[in-house]
């Protein structure tokens, strides 16, 4: 009777799927928690400490976190009970706020300490990450996964836009607001994991953990290494990704040389955020629509597209909205990408394959963000703009030339 009640659950409408609902809430909650912190934090050490280059080292402990941690965290959620990891994630995170929000009222918030709580966040935030498709793989049933992806991706776009400028808000009305603002969204994640009823896995037998962590790890590199169309996506991923990082930087720069003010640089920045909400809103619809391959290939063109048109002097605003045409389909790929995977892949894997996938697609973005800033203050913007247009010009190409077939190889 519990079996037929669960099917009976799971086939129901996605807005009545209360283990959905409830997954996607704990989902936006840790979302918001984390870009919240992602623009205040970088707010409070400047105003604290007046340097920029200690933001900088802060924000990059974050980003090295959560590259780092990936692997292991996929690693983790296939062979360790889901629930608890949820709890772990939630608990990391937890740590972190409520430690920066005794330093403040301590008055003790050192480099260090600040260091150390935006590592503690990256590696929870990671831990959830990694989560989040065998989940999903569990509480949504295989012909609403397309949906329940698509609307991932509005989510994450969603709170990307609103929690910066939530951040910002909160933090103009007191230092502590956006810290303890975040800490009740991670809050969430925990009762995420204890009102999902659904049993999470993995299953007893994946769980014998006979051979050392290193060797799991390596088993979902293996997996995509074993595959073309893996292989191709990889690569497509990383070096995309890296190059977005670098548009992005390239974005401010672009516009404080042409004399932008700074709330016309946020206005520029909110303008491609948009467009990747708006992508993320169709792209349920597209995936259903246009094949994996051809989606692919006309989401190149418009990177190439994109970038070229930010070389246009034009005001901020406008530059911005070159910037989100080239942003525009990228969540389309990713849900036919993680599509893909979540109907492809075995369930004991897909934690270490989706987290294989994700350190590479963040591998590149330190070089890209570097070489870009080093390019632009030596030749100019222009100069690195034309050679990323140039790289999304070879990889639309390629799309044409060696693109692969998923299914095929």
């Amino acid at each position: 009777m519990k079996l037929d009640a669960r099917h009976a659950e799971l086939e129901k409408p996605l807005r009545r799927n209360r283990d959905y609902q409830v997954w996607w809430l704990g989902a936006a909650a840790s979302n918001i928690g984390s870009y919240l912190l992602t623009a205040a934090v970088p707010l409070f050490v400047l105003k604290t400490s007046g340097s920029a280059g200690q933001a900088g080292l802060v924000a990059g402990a974050a980003a090295v976190a959560k590259f780092a941690s990936s692997t292991p965290a996929g690693v983790f959620v296939d062979l360790y009970p889901r629930r608890v990891l949820l709890f772990l994630a939630s608990a990391l995170q937890l740590l972190a706020v409520v430690s920066l929000l005794a330093a403040m009222l301590l008055g003790h918030a050192h480099l260090g300490h600040l260091i150390t709580a935006a590592v503690l966040e990256g590696l929870g935030y990671s831990l959830y990450t990694a989560t989040e498709l065998p989940l999903l793989r569990r509480i949504v049933p295989e012909g609403q996964r397309r949906a329940a992806l698509a609307r991932e991706q509005s989510r994450k776009a969603a709170a990307q836009l609103a929690a910066p400028p939530l951040g910002g808000l909160l933090f103009s009305w007191s230092l502590a607001a956006p810290f303890f603002t975040a800490a009740i969204f991670f809050l969430g994640v925990t009762g995420t994991a204890l009102a999902l009823r659904v049993p999470l896995g993995p299953d007893r037998r994946e769980m014998a953990c006979t051979s050392p962590i290193r060797t799991h790890g390596l088993s979902g590199l293996r997996y995509v290494l074993g595959s073309q169309y893996l292989r191709y996506m990889l690569v497509w991923f990383a070096l995309v990704n890296g190059a977005f990082a670098g548009l992005g930087l390239l974005l401010v720069v672009l516009c404080h040389n042409r004399g932008a003010a700074p709330g016309e640089i946020g206005m520029a920045q909110a303008a491609g955020s948009a467009g990747a909400v708006l992508g993320a809103l169709v792209c349920e619809q597209l995936t259903a629509r246009i094949t994996t391959t051809r989606l692919l290939k006309i989401s190149s063109w418009l990177l190439v597209a994109g970038a070229t048109a930010m070389a246009v002097p034009a005001p901020a605003t406008v530059t911005g909205l070159a910037y989100a045409v080239a942003l525009s389909l990228t969540p389309a790929v990713n849900v036919s990408f993680m599509h893909h995977l979540v109907h492809t892949t075995p369930d004991a894997l897909t934690g270490r394959i989706s987290t294989a996938m994700m350190t590479a697609a963040r591998s590149l973005n330190w070089f890209f963000i570097m070489g870009v800033g080093a390019m632009a203050d030596w030749h100019g913007p222009l100069l690195p703009l034309f050679a990323l247009s140039g790289l999304f010009l070879v990889l639309a190409c390629a799309n044409h030339v060696c693109g692969p077939r998923p299914g095929h190889g």
